[in-house]
């Protein structure tokens, strides 16, 4: 990751593209080639939601969490809440299918049958991420991605949220059962030690990032001094641990204030700055524009 990069959010990465509308917004089935993936090579996306990619032609590189990664078909990325992930390279053949599941509509699937909570820590899917598949449990999958898909289709139905999330349960039923039967899906990796702090790092970052801008809260946790930390994760990732707090407050600023219903003390307020003019100040530092300027620039758009 290059000093000073932009990190985005899923909601930002998706949110120009016409096919990402009403429940769309919170949940989604849909194709990626080269050239979709394309525009958003060497963009850090921080996702606050879940992604499953299955990859049906082609091949691709990718950094998740600052890790390396190859991709080939029926390779399926397992995606969740707090990953970094950024696509360095993919092949001009390259064509997935993605099924992106937004926290909301996540949050009422733990509500049905904790399904989703089984398949991420069945696969501890922060230390792998890439599930190895062979042509059968991808055709599978793909088939279960596709269902999906059709009961989004069909939004006048009477029942169209109850379809669209019992399709999203069989899929996950499938992924559960195929994970639970795969041995090597159970073997959790060795990390080093710089990987536990990082993945650590990235734990702490998600849950704690509104209300703790010092590095000194997230080193404290782990154990570690401030510096300790500040090495290890500049030698990974080439970034400071300030500099992850800030573009994530940042990123998150900038998704607050595109809800006009927030008034900018309220935004402040809910990412624990002193006070408005500390987080005005933050803000103009970060993008060049008051928060009531870029406002304004969103409302043209």
């Amino acid at each position: 990751m290059k000093s000073g990069i932009d990190i985005k959010t899923d909601a930002e990465l998706f949110e120009n593209q016409s096919y990402f509308s009403g429940l769309r917004k919170r949940v989604n089935s849909f194709y990626l080639n080269n050239g979709g993936i394309s525009s958003f090579i060497g963009t850090s996306v921080y996702l606050k939601s879940s992604m499953f990619i299955l990859v049906l032609s082609g091949s691709g590189r990718l950094q998740i969490n600052f890790k390396e990664y190859e991709l080939e078909q029926d390779n399926m990325l397992l995606l969740s809440f707090g990953h970094f992930f950024m696509f360095t390279h993919v092949s001009t053949d390259f064509r997935c299918k993605c099924l992106y599941i937004g926290k909301e509509f996540s949050d009422e699937m733990y509500s049905t049958d904790m399904l989703y909570k089984r398949v991420k820590y069945g696969v501890r899917m922060h230390s792998i991420p890439v599930l190895d598949l062979n042509p059968e449990k991808a055709g599978l999958l793909n088939k279960r991605m596709l269902f999906t898909e059709e009961m989004l289709a069909e939004p006048t139905h009477n029942y169209y949220k109850e379809m669209v999330l019992n399709a999203l349960l069989i899929f996950l039923l499938d992924l559960s059962n195929i994970i639970e039967n795969e041995r090597s899906i159970s073997q959790r990796p060795n990390l080093s030690r710089d990987e536990f702090i990082i993945q650590s790092f990235i734990e702490l970052l998600a849950d704690h990032y509104k209300t703790e801008h010092h590095v000194s809260f997230y080193a404290n946790q782990l154990h570690i001094t401030p510096h300790y930390l500040t090495l290890v994760v500049k030698r990974i990732t080439g970034q400071t641990v300030a500099n992850f707090i800030f573009q994530m407050l940042y990123s998150e600023a900038r998704l607050l204030l595109q809800q006009p219903r927030l008034s900018i003390q309220q935004i402040a307020d809910m990412l624990h700055f002193s006070d408005q003019s500390a987080f005005g100040k933050f803000f103009r530092r970060k993008s060049g524009l008051s928060p009531r300027q870029f406002r304004k620039e969103r409302e043209i758009l």
